[in-house]
């Protein structure tokens, strides 16, 4: 008796999973899917809405460029702080939108190696600033960030857990 309700847990856990999976499979024509490695966000896994629009305030994911700390195209998934003509301003380390206190760019990354605060600007049509409450975060602030282009845009993000 034992025996047929290990097999039959083993069946429906197989069964469930393969739903899952064929779900999963299904959806990736309108969604896509992040796993956080950091500590900047609360959430560990984000469902990103492919081409839905963001506002300031919305999560988005984006494709990564590439540089020394991340490897090209990586998923990352932060929060809109800044839309077409905001404004950027930067006092030592200190970065602004609209005059409102962003966060405060680090000199040198976690590894040792140098980082450069973003440069002032004004945020022009189909840029993004982007960040996260973490002051640890790597994002906008940093001019190897810099501002997210639209066409490096995935969609609007949503936190699952």
């Amino acid at each position: 008796m034992k025996k047929a309700k290990l097999i039959n847990g083993i069946f429906y856990l197989f069964f469930s999973l393969l739903i899952l999976a064929v779900g999963v499979a299904i959806s990736n024509r309108w969604y896509t899917y992040s796993i956080n490695v950091t500590h900047s966000l609360t959430g560990i896994v984000y469902v990103i809405k492919k081409n839905e629009p963001v506002a300031k305030g919305d999560y988005v994911g984006f494709r990564w460029r590439g540089d020394k700390f991340y490897s090209k195209d990586a998923i990352f998934v932060k929060v809109v702080k800044g839309v077409a003509g905001d404004v950027v301003t930067v006092k030592g380390n200190d970065v602004f939108i609209n005059g409102e206190y962003v966060g405060t760019a680090k000199e040198k990354s976690a590894r040792g190696l140098p980082l450069e605060t973003i440069k002032p600007t004004v945020l022009k049509e189909g840029e993004y600033f982007v960040g996260t409450p973490n002051k640890d975060s790597y994002d906008s602030r940093y001019e190897s960030v810099g501002t997210i282009k639209q066409k490096e845009l995935i969609g609007r993000a949503y936190e699952l857990f």
